[in-house]
């Protein structure tokens, strides 16, 4: 069949063909409205007692909320920029959530992660309110009251990720 057609037509066909696997690929990314509270919710601690914890006594500084998932390799190189930043600026704090993967899972994840900050698992309120978290690392940004302000899809290096910290929440490392 596509023999019969003109060089631009085959290959207006064949992009035809590979359109459902396109729209996949860009599908876009499920985030929160303006006015949803990130710091709002109970999680539990992914240390070994599992304890729940509220959010909210995050609040007060701008947060960066980095969704995890086991094996992926782009979380550990996330993992140490904000490992960084976490540790050259003291108004600012980020927050490890882990997302499709067993308990077990996330924990041997966290180990590798080297997280220096709290790591928790996804509770269902949470992922009702943000939708599936189909690729990691996902960063949700926070202001100091808990307010959604920005995401970042992928893996950020620090040259990218301060200026756009920076651009969302001035001052955030002073």
């Amino acid at each position: 069949m596509l023999d019969s057609c003109t060089p631009f037509s085959r290959v207006v066909a064949k992009l035809w063909l590979c359109l459902p696997a396109l729209l996949l690929w860009a599908a876009p990314v499920v985030v929160p409205a303006q006015s949803v509270d990130l710091l709002k919710y109970t999680l539990q601690s992914l240390d070994e007692v599992a304890t729940e914890h509220d959010l909210d006594q995050y609040t007060g500084k701008p947060t960066i909320l980095i969704f995890f998932e086991p094996e992926c390799s782009w979380c550990l190189r996330q993992t140490r920029v904000l490992n960084e930043l976490v540790a050259s600026c003291e108004n600012f704090q980020a927050i490890a959530i882990g997302v499709n993967g067993t308990r077990r899972a996330l924990q041997n994840t966290l180990r590798r992660l080297r997280a220096e900050f709290p790591a928790y698992q996804i509770s269902r309120t949470l992922q009702e309110d943000i939708g599936e978290v189909e690729a990691t690392p996902l960063m949700l940004l926070a202001d100091d009251t808990g307010a959604f302000v920005t995401h970042m899809r992928g893996y950020q290096r620090t040259e990218v990720l301060v200026p756009a910290l920076e651009n969302f929440v001035p001052g955030y490392c002073a």
